[in-house]
């Protein structure tokens, strides 16, 4: 999929934003304007190839300066990483939270990942622009329906999976170590949660063999996130179960 947006377009072209002036009836002078509602932050949780600053920066081609740079590495607890029949990463939410194909007795034979029991990701910033190249890339259906919001709320689940092949959740993941932006907002301590965008495959959870152009971009991402800080014996146990060295 290829989205089309001009390499420097910013983000208040692509969304305008109208603001209206309210004026004091009796005097007719301008009222201070209210404060703006705050914006929900989340940082993106890349657990497959996307572990990789080569590869976002290559992806990231809107503001790859501030989209590229890692800024945490974190984990999902009690998730499960996978290669998924589709040859491609995946992550398989705890059972309390799984829907549809993912409560299946496939999916629960899926085995924990490493003696974490948990998934590592790194964490990046989106410029928004960024962020809607990147759903090209992991084939978001951006006219699914709305959730329904019954077992998982709206807030981590907006919509419906549709024709994509990955759906957008949004979920705290817990920060194992800061490793950029010293000043960022979002900044907490070891061990302390952070909003998070994370890409799931909810319909595809069978285990399968990775695709061959995917193995040599796994095999830079592990060598990548390792440098970063991710643990190398967490990443020989659970990603080397999948990806062949190379």
């Amino acid at each position: 999929m290829h989205i089309t947006i001009g390499l420097n377009t910013p983000s208040e072209t692509l969304f305008p934003v109208s603001r209206a002036v309210c004026h004091d009836p009796s005097t007719g002078q301008p009222l201070a304007p209210e404060p703006e509602p705050e914006v929900k932050r989340h940082l993106y949780f890349a657990y497959g190839s996307n572990l990789s600053p080569t590869q976002m920066k290559k992806r990231c081609t809107i503001n790859p300066a501030l989209s590229s740079k890692p800024l945490a590495i974190a984990i999902l607890p009690k998730w499960r990483w996978l290669i998924c029949e589709a040859g491609y990463a995946n992550v398989l939410p705890p059972p309390r939270m799984r829907i549809g194909a993912q409560d299946s007795d496939v999916a629960r034979k899926i085995p924990r990942s490493g003696k974490e029991d948990a998934v590592y990701g790194i964490l990046y910033e989106m410029d928004p622009g960024d962020e809607l190249v990147l759903d090209g890339y992991e084939g978001v259906d951006h006219r699914a329906d709305e959730a329904d919001g019954d077992k998982l709320g709206l807030d981590i689940r907006p919509r419906e999976q549709g024709d994509g092949d990955y759906n957008k959740w949004y979920l705290p993941a817990e920060v194992v170590e800061w490793i950029g932006g010293d000043d960022h907002p979002l900044k907490t301590g070891k061990g302390e949660l952070v909003p998070t965008l994370v890409y799931v495959d909810e319909e595809r959870v069978v285990l399968g063999p990775p695709n061959a152009e995917y193995i040599p971009r796994m095999n830079r991402a592990i060598r990548e996130s390792e440098a970063l800080g991710v643990p190398g014996d967490w990443l020989e146990e659970v990603l080397r179960r999948f990806i062949p060295k190379q």
